[in-house]
């Protein structure tokens, strides 16, 4: 297992366009930070845990080849990604490239619209890297374990309801600008040229 420091120093270094807090929430929500966390959600089960990222992947590849659908590493990158992802049973147990897959999943589902607060495309793309669906990540309780292992890990408050402003220009009052979470992907970098939102057709990280 890995500490929240070294998750922290990862998803930094690794995944340089999302707060790093914020994968970091997903991390430990979705593997208690284990990097060999291998999740079955159709098919076959391993029969113990792996002892390393090499035995990880040859019983990933095992239980692939015999049908199965599987959350993989340390973001528990689904393995119907695993193409567009650019990843193999042997490469998603590296937690760098494993969180970077996660932010590549987080940001491809975040698609704003004119309604919603940034804070709320942000609980819609969590919906999205659970489930691959805008509202089943709520049903199902995701998005609010998040924000609970935010709360539990001391990474920041519960996500507020509140809209984020853009960065204040020149004449501007700093006391107009809503406060934004230390661990909010989206309204820290929001005003990066680097922090494109692609669109993509199976976006989900844990897709169930």
């Amino acid at each position: 297992m890995l500490d929240l420091a070294a998750v922290l120093i990862l998803a930094q270094a690794c995944a340089p366009q999302s707060a790093s807090e914020t994968l970091a929430a997903v991390a430990w929500t979705e593997s208690r930070f284990d990097p060999l966390a291998i999740g079955v959600n159709r098919g076959p089960r391993p029969a113990r845990r792996a002892r390393d990222a090499a035995d990880a992947a040859r019983i990933a590849r095992s239980l692939l080849q015999r049908g199965a659908n599987l959350d993989l590493g340390l973001a528990q990158i689904n393995s119907d990604n695993l193409d567009w992802l650019g990843l193999s049973p042997e490469s998603v147990f590296d937690p760098c490239r494993n969180l970077s897959a996660a932010d590549r999943v987080l940001r491809a589902g975040y698609r704003p619209k004119p309604d919603e607060t940034p804070q709320q495309s942000l609980r819609v793309a969590l919906s999205r890297y659970n489930t691959g669906h805008p509202e089943r990540g709520f049903r199902n309780g995701y998005v609010a374990r998040v924000e609970a292992a935010a709360g539990t890990l001391g990474l920041a408050p519960p996500l507020r309801p509140t809209p984020i402003q853009a960065p204040v220009a020149a004449g501007d009052s700093p006391a107009e600008q809503s406060p934004v979470a230390d661990w909010d992907v989206f309204g820290r970098a929001q005003a990066s040229a680097r922090l494109v939102f692609a669109s993509t057709a199976n976006a989900s990280g844990g897709q169930k």
